[in-house]
């Protein structure tokens, strides 16, 4: 009996180290905020702890699969607790600010060398940035990985690509396009109106044209109640568009579901530099993605031909800072 009790514990013992390593371990982890933004930030698990909490209940986790085909794998029905990775941003603050806003990109990084990229706008503008969490408790138990914090989730994607267990980095850019809008006005350049663009993929080096007629032959959507308001111009009004969806756009150039690459985004750009960035996963991933609109039309009548022939326009956006007239190029890295 005496062999059986200090073999107990012995194993209590072991017990207990582990516990104490993997609680060590879980406060020492840190995850990093830096790249283009006003400060980088360092945070432990107990500094999120201290941040505004929040929790979403009811996501449904589902597996990624190869081909539509294959039958779908549930992994469970999970309670969530964590911070808006929105609000992570806010502490660090974002560099570019105002018209620089929406060419902005947000790389997420955790173990297993996982990757995930956000657009600006779906954090900031749409309702997504109010259901992304960097999760601290799984179903009200900690959530303890190593090499990183917690988990990230996105409680509006259809699919579990951009789930990420222990974040370790939050990477902020920007794209690189010039500005020259303002330039273009000072010294009172107008360009012509656009009658097409050009689609490049900086993986493949694939490059293809689209003009108003192959904009047209593609399924419209109609957005009836797009809000047009920024912060430089102040509230513009509320409008219909009618176009066909970017991603619809992306897999008439050759792109598809399977093609999806959830480290992958895509610019949107007008010749003078006004631009706006979309993640592959809110375009193919997304519950909201048929809100996202290449738009030939405004209230039933074509675009002014100052407009260019397509604007982008986000009907789930709070703001139009995504709306690019003039459509030089949509460019997908």
């Amino acid at each position: 009996m005496a062999g059986v009790s200090i073999k107990r514990i012995w194993w209590c013992l072991i017990v207990a180290l582990l516990f104490f390593v993997q609680q060590t371990y879980a406060d020492t982890a840190t995850l990093e905020v830096k790249g283009a933004v006003r400060k980088s930030l360092s945070f432990s698990s107990n500094d999120l702890k201290n941040l505004p909490q929040l929790y979403i209940s009811g996501i449904v986790r589902v597996e990624e699969k190869a081909a539509w085909n294959d039958p779908e794998k549930e992994g469970g029905t999970n309670r969530y607790e964590g911070v808006l990775l929105r609000d992570i941003l806010d502490k660090a603050g974002m560099k570019f600010v105002r018209k620089w806003e929406p060419g902005v990109l947000i790389r997420v990084k955790g173990s297993e060398n996982r990757e995930a990229v956000f657009s600006f706008g779906e954090i900031f503008y749409s309702s997504t940035g109010r259901s992304i969490l960097v999760a601290l408790k799984k179903d009200h138990n900690a959530i303890n990985m190593d090499g990183g914090i917690g988990a990230l989730v996105v409680a509006t994607d259809v699919r579990a690509g951009r789930y990420i267990n222990g974040v370790r980095e939050i990477l902020v850019e920007r794209v690189d396009i010039p500005m020259i809008a303002y330039d273009d006005k000072k010294k009172n350049i107008i360009r012509p109106p656009t009658s097409s663009f050009i689609i490049i993929d900086h993986r493949t080096g694939k490059t293809k044209a689209l003009n108003h007629a192959d904009l047209a032959a593609l399924s419209q959507v109609n957005l009836r109640n797009a809000l047009m308001a920024g912060d430089c111009e102040g509230f513009n009004g509320v409008y219909g568009y009618e176009g066909p969806l970017l991603r619809s756009v992306l897999e008439w150039f050759g792109l598809t579901w399977a093609d999806r690459d959830y480290g992958r985004y895509v610019v949107v750009s007008s010749e003078d530099g006004f631009c706006a960035t979309f993640s592959l996963g809110e375009l193919f991933n997304s519950r909201l993605d048929n809100n996202i609109i290449i738009a030939h039309k405004k209230n039933g009548a074509f675009l002014e031909p100052k407009g260019g022939f397509a604007t982008s326009v986000v009907g789930e956006d709070s703001m139009g800072g995504r709306s690019v007239k003039r459509i030089h190029k949509i460019e997908i890295y």
